[in-house]
């Protein structure tokens, strides 16, 4: 269960063109170079993307080495945007494998997504943001105070991604592209963006950024959600229309017990059978079609030639349909919601000492300020 990576590293002080020609001259190859619109940043350096592995750490370190070399700086407009693939590595293919082929061929667009298995459920990815965003202070407690309210990268609301079921109500529960998580290159790159680290070209910091949002999704994957298939049990409303309008009195004929034939329906509505037939086209239209259950002339007793309006229909009070893939695992199995499960003690402890020196800092320059 691998992902993969990709970075986004925005610098000031060095030209577009500087950074190409130090890079080609130490011979990195790989990254992108280009112009970002963001003031205050003079470059952006791409990476090709990665997978977490050796391989991948000497790659990281020795362009963050190479970006300080040549005089590259970080301000508080830069930021470090990471992407994470939406969707596994392949199991024939090791992340070694991986990153590799990525580098030497970063050239080609769209390659890297054949090494990938399908893109995650919309489950996976709700529970990975729902986390993220429920936890916001916590998150916001690793990061400098400029990252924390910036409208580069706009926080994200919990109750608009609770009520988001498909990949698209996730992406339209964000802000687009300027989001903490960004679901914009989900279809265009296979990836999902995470836009609200703070700049910077110290491998330790871009690493283990990397890595907690990894851990992010394959705790998730592994701990809190589950595929296969389940039955989903879904409820009808008391009324969806207005209780004195004629659809209204013949939804509540039909939601009772054994539902209400047309003749009956005729008879309390006024209406003709085509109507009552139309009526029933637009209930099952607001409350769906497996909701609404016919019954022919002969289940009802009658023969043919009897009428038509013998036929019956019957709103169910609840219904339940079988549906495969991902959904949260029940409370007495799931995993610990915590952004710090599944983090290595290692890690867990670089973070704590990080959060310290972040709220050092903050300290410090208020106390500067009430001088």
């Amino acid at each position: 269960m691998t992902y993969t990576m990709g970075f986004e590293f925005e610098t000031a002080g060095r030209s577009v063109p500087f950074v190409k020609a130090e890079l080609q001259a130490r011979g990195i190859k790989g990254c992108k170079v280009v112009v970002d619109t963001t003031p205050s940043v003079d470059a952006e350096i791409v990476t090709p993307p990665l997978a977490p592995c050796q391989t991948t750490w000497e790659y990281l370190e020795k362009l963050c080495k190479a970006l300080e070399d040549m005089g590259c700086k970080v301000n508080e407009r830069c930021g470090l945007h990471v992407h994470i693939s939406n969707a596994r590595l392949k199991e024939n293919v090791t992340p070694a494998q991986f990153t590799g082929t990525s580098i030497a061929h970063a050239e080609r667009t769209g390659g890297y997504h054949t090494d990938h298995a399908d893109p995650m459920d919309a489950a996976l990815l709700k529970d990975v943001m729902l986390r993220y965003t429920e936890q916001q202070d916590a998150v916001n407690s690793m990061l400098p105070c400029s990252r924390r309210d910036n409208y580069m990268t706009r926080l994200l609301s919990p109750a608009r991604i609770l009520r988001a079921n498909t990949i698209d109500e996730l992406k339209a529960a964000t802000h687009g592209k300027f989001s903490t998580i960004n679901l914009v290159p989900w279809s265009t790159y296979g990836t999902i963006e995470f836009r609200q680290a703070a700049g910077t070209i110290e491998f330790e910091k871009a690493k283990n950024w990397g890595l907690f949002l990894i851990n992010l999704i394959e705790w998730s994957e592994a701990e809190r959600v589950e595929t296969g298939s389940r039955t989903i049990v879904t409820p009808t409303p008391e009324q969806p229309f207005r209780r004195g309008a004629r659809v209204g009195v013949q939804y509540t004929m039909m939601r009772r017990p054994g539902g209400a034939s047309t003749r009956d329906i005729m008879l309390a509505t006024g209406c003709s059978e085509q109507r009552v037939r139309s009526a029933v086209s637009e209930i099952r239209t607001r409350v769906g079609d497996f909701a609404v259950v016919t019954n022919t002339q002969q289940a009802n007793g009658a023969s043919y030639g009897s009428g038509t309006d013998h036929t019956s229909y019957h709103v169910l009070e609840e219904w339940a349909e079988t549906a495969t893939g991902a959904t949260l695992l029940p409370d007495h199995r799931i995993g610990n919601p915590s952004i710090w499960a599944g983090i290595c003690d290692n890690q867990f402890e670089w973070w704590q000492d990080r959060i310290a020196q972040i709220e050092a800092a903050r300290l410090a320059r208020l106390a500067r300020l009430a001088r």
